[in-house]
């Protein structure tokens, strides 16, 4: 459980800090309240809590957390990251998960092999930087398709 380690809490707290969102939601079974106490003081508007993804019933947020205890599949990941929220932060103690979700683009953020749990984040902000050679300047333009040779 997230909340007995002070370490996974701290964790936590200082990502929604860093991000400066006014909307969490979340998806859990468990009892919450120790976050709630702790991210009382920021500049957060609304926290919605729920047992499961549901896109009809879901609204949109700035941050959407998810504990270990909810079994996702790679669908309800997928709509998270596409129609629900751009930065996701993702527990789990499942290792079938590992490789799907690193294949949609999450960062492993730690591994805590004393209870096997791991965190993985999103944000969509720092998942694809721009790269100065990924562009039309300088190598794509016609003008220069005989300068270089590769």
């Amino acid at each position: 459980m997230i909340f007995k380690h002070p370490d996974h809490l701290q964790f936590l707290i200082d990502k929604i800090n860093d991000e400066d969102v006014s909307s969490i939601n979340i998806i859990t079974s468990r009892n919450v309240l120790p976050l709630i106490e702790k991210i009382e003081g920021l500049n957060i508007k609304t926290i919605n809590i729920y047992p499961s993804v549901n896109q009809d019933l879901i609204e949109p947020s700035d941050i959407f957390l998810v504990f270990d205890d909810i079994d996702l599949l790679d669908s309800d990941i997928g709509i998270i990251k596409n129609i629900l929220s751009q930065k996701i932060i993702l527990f789990s103690n499942n290792k079938d998960l590992d490789e799907s979700i690193r294949k949609l683009g999450f960062d492993k953020e730690f591994f805590d092999t004393k209870r096997g749990l791991k965190c993985f984040s999103y944000n969509l902000k720092t998942y694809n930087n721009k790269r100065t050679w990924n562009n039309a300047e300088g190598w794509a333009n016609p003008e220069n398709f005989n300068k270089y040779r590769w």
